[in-house]
C-alpha cells in the first residue's frame, strides 16, 4: 500500500509540475520555488540491514532565498531484500531531510547551475526478517553537491544529478549511504 501511495504521489509531481511551471511571473524575480523527483542507487555501508545497496525513489521542494541560496525539503524512500546468515531480511528506509542549498551560476552558462549542499533531517528504519518485526529512527547528516540543467524554451525544467553522503545511526550502529541521484525539477514562481 506504501508503495501505491508513493508512486501515486510521484505520477501526481510529474504531471501536475509542469503546469505550475508554466505559470511563471513576467517579472525578473531571484526568489520563487523549485520541485523535483529523482530516483537514486546507494551504496549501504551497514551489515545490520541485509543488502549493499539501495534504489531511492524522492521528492524535493524548495525555496530559492535569493540566486543563490535555497532551502528545500527532501522524502526518500527506499525497499529492499537481503540475506543475513540464510535468513531473509526486507528493509525500509525513509528519509525526511531539510537541505541548504548554494547554488554557483558560471559566466556564460546560464542553462548550468552547480550546486552544494547540507542537510539534517530523520531517518525511519524497519527490518523484517524471518517474522520478526523492528524499527527505529535516527538523526540523519548529508552532504552532497550536484548540477542543474535546464532546458526548453521558457527553461523552467531541468536535468538534475547529485551525489551525497548520508549518515544515520538507526539501531545503533552507524550507516553512510553514498547515493547518486537523477532526476527532473522545475521552477515555480518568478525565478
Amino acid at each position: 500500500m506504501k508503495r501505491i501511495l508513493c508512486l501515486t504521489l510521484f505520477v501526481v509531481l510529474a504531471i501536475g509540475a509542469p503546469t505550475f511551471a508554466a505559470t511563471k511571473s513576467n517579472k525578473s524575480s531571484d526568489t520563487g520555488g523549485e520541485i523535483g523527483f529523482g530516483v537514486g542507487q546507494s551504496d549501504v555501508s551497514s551489515d545490520s540491514i541485509g543488502t549493499n545497496s539501495a534504489q531511492f525513489l524522492g521528492v524535493r521542494g524548495g525555496y530559492h532565498l535569493n540566486q543563490q541560496w535555497q532551502v528545500e525539503g527532501q522524502f526518500a524512500s527506499s525497499s529492499e531484500n537481503g540475506d543475513i546468515s540464510g535468513t531473509s531480511v526486507d528493509s525500509t528506509m525513509r528519509l525526511y531531510m531539510v537541505n541548504g542549498v548554494m547554488n554557483f551560476h558560471p559566466r556564460g552558462k546560464k542553462d548550468l547551475v552547480p550546486y552544494v549542499m547540507a542537510g539534517i533531517g530523520r531517518a525511519d528504519v524497519s527490518v523484517d526478517a524471518g517474522g520478526i518485526s523492528a524499527s527505529d529512527n535516527s538523526v540523519a547528516y548529508q552532504v552532497g553537491g550536484g548540477t542543474r540543467i535546464f532546458f526548453g524554451k521558457s527553461k523552467t525544467m531541468a536535468f538534475r544529478a547529485d551525489l551525497s553522503l548520508l549518515r544515520d545511526t538507526a539501531f545503533q550502529n552507524s550507516s553512510t549511504l553514498t547515493t547518486v541521484t537523477a532526476g527532473l525539477t522545475w521552477k515555480l514562481g518568478g525565478r
